[in-house]
Parts: structure tokens; sequence; C-alpha cells
């Protein structure tokens, strides 16, 4: 899966210049808006989805990629995460949604946007997915809602995302909404033991805008 990033990199802040901010949304983050799609409903994460997250978490290969932790996170470490994901909205810099598959409310993975920079409407994805759900094209849905609210309301120019080296799976999925393989970040992280290399994804909103009209004219 896609690394959480805003845990372990702080955004640098910058003067903003009146160029800049003619094209900033006026979206505050006082209100953390609900996401519907035709199956899912991606909604503000609770502490009562404390239980539901740890078992996404525990759930077979969701951390073979997933490097933000060295073993399965345990009672604690998901009170941390969800801390994380109250901090990042009120700073601004970011929102994570619960994934619900409707009609049910309960969460089976979650997905969203961290490390926002106002200034030059910037952010990263992350996500990850319980493993029964897998291979049901419900974290593609997921994705093209947070894609759809970061370039329409949030209005962001670039989107970025930092895959460990061999996610074959997430590349795929990258790739299926409009990502391009910019790079490889080269034994960036030290993680497990061992240096992992990140291969980095872009998108950018001339990109996404140009796949959105071509799907309209299909």
């Amino acid at each position: 899966m896609v690394s959480f990033g805003a845990v372990y990199f702080a955004a640098r802040a910058f003067c903003p210049n009146a160029a800049a901010e003619a094209n900033l949304t006026t979206f505050d983050f006082t209100d953390v808006p609900t996401l519907d799609t035709e199956r899912l409903r991606l909604r503000p994460i609770s502490r009562a989805d404390h239980d539901d997250w740890l078992a996404v978490w525990h759930s077979a290969g969701v951390l073979d990629y997933l490097i933000d932790f060295d073993g399965a996170p345990q009672d604690e470490v998901v009170r941390e995460i969800i801390d994380w994901a109250e901090r990042i909205t009120c700073e601004k810099s970011g929102i994570r949604w619960a994934i619900a598959l409707k009609p049910a409310d309960r969460m089976i993975g979650s997905c969203g946007f961290h490390l926002y920079q106002r200034r030059h409407r910037r952010a990263e994805i992350g996500y990850e997915l319980h493993s029964d759900y897998w291979r049901r094209g419900i974290m593609t849905e997921a994705t093209q809602a947070v894609l759809q609210f970061c370039f329409d309301r949030l209005g962001v120019h670039r989107l970025e995302a930092d895959v460990v080296e061999g996610n074959a799976a997430s590349a795929a999925l990258l790739r299926k909404v409009g990502f391009t393989l910019e790079g490889v970040w080269r034994e960036r992280v030290f993680k497990r033991g061992a240096f992992q290399s990140l291969w980095q994804f872009g998108l950018l909103a001339p990109e996404y805008r140009a796949r959105q009209k071509a799907a309209d004219r299909a």
C-alpha cells in the first residue's frame, strides 16, 4: 500500500505571493465532507473505528509493503494513527477518510491525502484496504473519489504517491487512475532492517482533466 507519509515527513512553509494565491481553494477544512460513490461511502474517521482499522492492518498481505510499521500495529499505535488523522485535518494539511461499503457503515479501509502544501497546490495520497475486499475495484473507486475532491474541491495542481518498490498491485492501481511513474527514490528509507527504494508517481491537474473529458466522450 501507499505510505502514510505525514507521520514521518514535515512540510516546509513558504511565504505566499499574489500569483500563487490567485488560484487557491476556498476550502478551509472546517467540515470534512462525506464522499459518496456508486458502492462506497468515504466518511470521516472516528474513535469508534479503532477495532475495524486494527482488523484492516492485521488482514493478510496489507503490511507487506506498508513500511510505516515494523510489525502489525497494536491498540496504542492505532490510537496514535487516529490522532494523526484528526491532527492533519486540524492543521489543514490533509484528510483521511474511512472507506465503508454501502449500505453498511463499517470501515474496511482508508484513503486520503496528506502533506498538502496550499501555496504549491500539491499533496500526497495514501490508502489501504482489508484484504477480504481486494480485487473488487473498491480501491480504484475510492481513489477516484479522492482525486475528484483534490482536483475539483481543493484545487491542487499536482498529486503524488510513493510506493515501496515491488508493490506491483499499488503501482497498477495508480496507473489505472492516471498517475505516471516519474522515477525511483533509491534506498530512500530504512525500515525492517534494510534500505527501501520508493517508486515516485505523479498526476497533474491538466492530465486529470484530459482523462475526465475523454471518459465523458466515451
